[in-house]
């Protein structure tokens, strides 16, 4: 950018262009459009800066919330696939699956049978009048 025409015409009465014939008054005029045009181009520069400043927040917060939506989409995919490996070992092993299962990474154990036991003379008779209690109060409504 040209700040000034050094060797300008002066307006003096012998037109000459040499420098060290300017008038007081119109050095003066040289510098003030030096320092106006200066402060254009600080205020362009600073507008720049800002204009990139915005453009690099602008980037920055896009950038931020496609992080957190991935976040987001991970913690669900992983929430869904462990409840799945939960419901396929409850399946395989046949009893109620741990939570920490993965984390622990040891076998679920599986429940005991209780071994059937053997109904006594009385408390077969017990539970015989009570199906017919049942049975016959049903009947009669």
């Amino acid at each position: 950018m040209l700040i000034g025409n050094q060797y300008h015409n002066t307006g003096s009465s012998n037109g000459s262009i040499l420098p060290s014939m300017e008038t007081i008054d119109e050095a003066e005029e040289s510098t003030t459009t030096s320092s106006e045009e200066l402060n254009q181009l600080i205020q362009q520069l600073q507008q720049e800066l800002i204009g990139e400043d915005k453009r690099h927040f602008d980037t920055v917060a896009y950038f931020n919330s496609r992080i957190q939506e991935e976040k987001d989409k991970h913690s669900k995919k992983k929430h869904f696939l462990e409840t799945r490996l939960l419901q396929a070992i409850t399946t395989v092993e046949g009893s109620i699956a741990d939570g920490d299962y993965w984390l622990n990474n040891t076998k679920i154990p599986k429940k005991k049978e209780q071994p059937k036991k053997k109904l006594t003379k009385e408390e077969k008779t017990l539970i015989r009048s009570r199906v017919k209690k049942a049975y016959t109060a049903s009947k009669k409504k």
